[in-house]
């Protein structure tokens, strides 16, 4: 196999400095002068992504559409990113990132805009409009990951990076769009959102490192990135963390209303997140003491171990202590499959790779939602949380199976 070096960006020890022995790899990551820029116009561009989400709900219900149009348009917006995101990120890999990103970071704030536009139009307009923006949703993660690659001895960190980040977004998204609702309104939340995405894609696709990103023009394939035997496994774990992840969107939920506190569903997420950053600093400052094939058979483990303690919880401080915990497992897991990804992800198909990866992200989660309610609803929010255990179990099931084939990959 190719090896990560092969469709990368021309560094020097200057641009993308190893950190030195005992030095933080973090703070070398987020220093390398290659990556500075990307990294600032990357948060940008990706900090407004969750509040779109939660105000394309607000902005439709304040207009006394209902839940039921709400759902049609977050549908929408989900599906056409669902659907397109990995087309997208192919035409980066074959034509490189400044194009696709200047395309997309027009598209994706007009449609945004024409959709509030529209609001006394028609259904039909609003939701071609939406679903242009779920569709046209700025490949800025792919792009930097597969920048990232390049970095050699910051990868790792450029990726936990990446972690931490995401967590992040998830809580400053929605408090900036609590800001937004403050001092305008919803629909000015959505233009406000596809404006920063807007200036954060157009910014990166401006910079040295996406500019001199080498396009991998190849034979056209059907199955793309999804050739790599490798990466189908790794996706096939992802998969399953992903489902875990929808059932707990739908089971704290309800463990908050049982509790009899539905009002500390938001700090329950903020835990999470706030463990997630915690344990993405950590793993990000550490170099690994295993092999990565070894790694992600104990991190799995770790995970899935941590996944029974919400059943052991009693009340609302008790489980926001063990989702800390869970958040911080969570993150090292996460860097340790994105590692996987890009050493096995096809040379002429990386962002296409860490695309499919979100992609599936999604899809599980919106699946795990579904087992979590259904559950919820015939035998109760505990059944749900050790349903999420058995879907992680099924996770090292796979990993250890697959372990000789995965082996052989990378």
């Amino acid at each position: 196999m190719a090896s990560s070096a092969d469709a990368t960006i021309p560094s020097d020890p200057e641009s993308s400095p190893a950190p030195p022995s005992g030095g933080n790899r973090l703070v070398a990551a987020a220093r390398s002068r290659t990556m500075r820029a990307p990294l600032f116009w990357s948060v940008v561009g990706r900090f407004p992504f969750y509040l779109v989400g939660l105000a394309l709900v607000v902005f439709t219900t304040s207009r006394d559409a209902g839940y039921l149009s709400a759902g049609l348009f977050l549908g929408a917006y989900s599906l056409g990113t669902a659907l397109f995101a990995p087309l997208i990120a192919r035409r980066v890999d074959r034509y490189g990132q400044t194009n696709v990103l200047l395309i997309t970071g027009v598209v994706y704030p007009a449609s945004l805009i024409g959709f509030v536009a529209f609001e006394s139009g028609s259904l039909a307009s609003q939701l071609v409009c939406v679903a242009v923006a779920g569709a046209t949703v700025p490949p800025i993660s792919g792009c930097i990951r597969a920048l990232w690659r390049g970095t050699g001895e910051l990868e790792r960190a450029g990726i936990s990076l990446e972690t931490v980040l995401f967590n992040f977004f998830l809580i400053g998204g929605p408090l900036l769009l609590s800001v937004m609702l403050l001092l305008s309104s919803p629909g000015a939340a959505i233009v406000v959102g596809g404006l920063l995405a807007a200036a954060g894609a157009i910014g990166f696709a401006t910079t040295r490192a996406s500019r001199t990103q080498p396009a991998t023009p190849s034979e056209r394939d059907p199955l793309g990135a999804l050739r790599s035997w490798g990466l189908l496994l790794v996706l096939a774990l992802v998969a399953c963390t992903a489902v875990r992840t929808g059932i707990y969107n739908v089971a704290l939920p309800a463990f908050a209303d049982d509790q009899g506190s539905a009002g500390n569903v938001g700090l329950f997420y903020a835990a999470f997140g706030v463990g997630g950053i915690l344990g993405g600093l950590w793993y990000g400052s550490r170099n690994r003491l295993w092999s990565l094939k070894l790694a992600v058979r104990v991190g799995l483990l770790v995970v899935t171990a941590g996944a029974l303690l919400p059943v052991l919880v009693w009340d609302s401080w008790s489980m926001g202590l063990v989702l800390v915990v869970l958040g911080s497992f969570e993150a090292p897991m996460t860097v340790i499959l994105y590692e996987i990804i890009s050493r096995t992800a096809r040379q002429s198909h990386v962002t296409e790779a860490f695309t499919w990866s979100s992609t599936i992200s999604l899809g599980g989660s919106a699946l795990g939602a579904q087992i979590g309610g259904l559950v919820i609803t015939l035998v109760g929010t505990q059944m749900a949380f050790l349903c999420a255990f058995g879907v992680l179990l099924a996770a090292v099931a796979i990993a250890f199976a697959t372990r000789h084939q995965l082996a052989k990959t990378f």
